[in-house]
This record gives structure tokens, C-alpha cells and sequence, in this order.
């Protein structure tokens, strides 16, 4: 098990302690919506309540979940799978469709480099920029140019988004550690959580959870992966 989460004793305790309290209502560009009248295996409101899914498309469709940041490595096996179907079988992007599902600590994949500044991520995730062999001031794993693992470039988020994967951040596992986040260095957590949700790296969706969207997904026709 990687140790992200050096800075909380209980994690996991925390975690669901406070989905339990009901305070992980879906939050998305700061407002509260209901989702409790969707059923598990609803289909009419789907277009309308997650759009993204629409995108999935194609013969070839998988899910690649992933709850730990796992060096980077949930951004590269998506890469890898993108690269073998092209090398191996000569498959076009339109006959492939991929989504990648950033839930529990994998959310801090989905954040921007202000949010991972000030919020000190690199010490609550346990993760070291290689560049500073310190604790890590920006997101590694956002850019091309700045990826964690440069032979591996092309699996960094924003190639990922521009090679059409459909990229997915957990809303609960967001709101969960961004309250983690404020606790750490005194900040108030309503204002936290909306810079967490303006700090989503463009091209994540927000989810209500990364299970439902793991699910969702499958039930889309895509084969699933576990990347953690």
C-alpha cells in the first residue's frame, strides 16, 4: 500500500466518518445538486447528469481505476494501452475509448499547480519532485514538459486529454481531502473546497463519486482496469 497519507493517522477512518456525517454532498462549480433520485441502473437521465459518458464510444472501451497515485503510474498504463492498440493492432482513435477514474487519493492527479503550492500536496500525498528531491510544489503529473517520468511524457494529464481520454475526479474523495488540506494549514474549508474545484486540471470532469463512475462506465460497455 503506498503511504499518501503520511499527514492523517486514519485516512480511511476519516474518510468515511465523514460520509457518514453526510457532508459529501455532489459539489460541482459550487453548487450543491441532489443526485439521490438516480436509481443504479437509471439510463433516461444519464445525458443529462453525466454527460461524459456519452463520450464513450468505439469498439475497443476500458475504465482504469485508480485510488492511489501510485507514481503516476494510473496516467501510464492509459498511455500504454492507448500505444499497444495502436502499434499492435493499427486502431484509430475513434475505435477506442478510455476513462480514467482519479478517486480517493488519486484526486491530487486532478489538481492544479496552485492548489498543490499552497496546499503543501506534496507533503500530505508523500510525494518528491524529482527535479527538487523535495516535496513536490506543483503537480508532476500535469504536463508534458514537466512530467515525473520523462520517458514517459506523452502519459502526462494534458496529452491524456488531448489524446481524447475521458478524465474523471472524484467529488467525494475531493471534498475529503481538500477538508484535509485546510485543516493542515489553518485555511477555511468552504473556501478551500471552491479552490479545489476551480483547481481541477481543464479536461476533468467531476463526478459525485469515482465508484459510481467506475460503474457507470461498465455498464457503457467498457472493460475494467485497476491501475493502483
Amino acid at each position: 500500500m503506498m503511504n499518501e497519507f503520511k499527514a492523517e493517522s486514519t485516512p480511511r477512518r476519516g474518510f468515511l466518518a465523514r460520509l457518514a456525517a453526510g457532508s459529501l454532498a455532489f459539489v460541482a462549480g459550487g453548487q450543491a445538486t441532489a443526485h439521490a433520485n438516480l436509481s443504479p441502473h437509471a439510463s433516461a437521465p444519464v445525458e443529462k447528469a453525466e454527460p461524459w459518458l456519452m463520450r464513450i464510444k468505439g469498439k475497443h472501451r476500458q475504465i482504469f481505476d485508480a485510488m492511489e497515485i501510485n507514481s503516476g503510474f494510473p496516467l501510464v498504463m492509459t498511455h500504454i494501452w492507448l500505444m499497444t492498440n495502436k502499434s499492435a493492432y493499427n486502431l484509430s482513435p475513434k475505435e477506442l475509448s478510455a476513462v480514467l477514474v482519479l478517486r480517493h487519493s488519486a484526486i491530487a492527479i486532478c489538481m492544479s499547480d496552485a492548489v498543490w503550492a499552497k496546499y503543501k500536496l506534496g507533503e500530505i500525498f508523500n510525494v518528491t519532485d524529482p527535479v527538487t528531491n523535495k516535496p513536490a510544489e506543483r503537480n508532476i503529473y500535469a504536463t508534458t514538459k514537466g512530467f515525473a517520468l520523462p520517458p514517459m511524457a506523452e502519459a502526462a494529464m494534458d496529452n491524456l486529454k488531448n489524446r481524447g481520454v475521458i478524465l474523471c475526479g472524484c467529488n467525494m474523495a475531493l471534498m475529503h481531502f481538500s477538508e484535509v488540506a485546510a485543516e493542515k494549514i489553518g485555511a477555511a474549508k468552504d473556501t478551500t473546497l471552491q479552490e479545489w474545484i476551480k483547481g481541477l486540471l481543464p479536461g476533468v470532469t467531476l463526478v459525485p463519486s469515482g465508484v459510481l463512475a467506475v460503474g457507470r462506465a461498465q455498464e457503457s460497455g467498457c472493460t475494467y482496469c485497476n491501475v493502483t
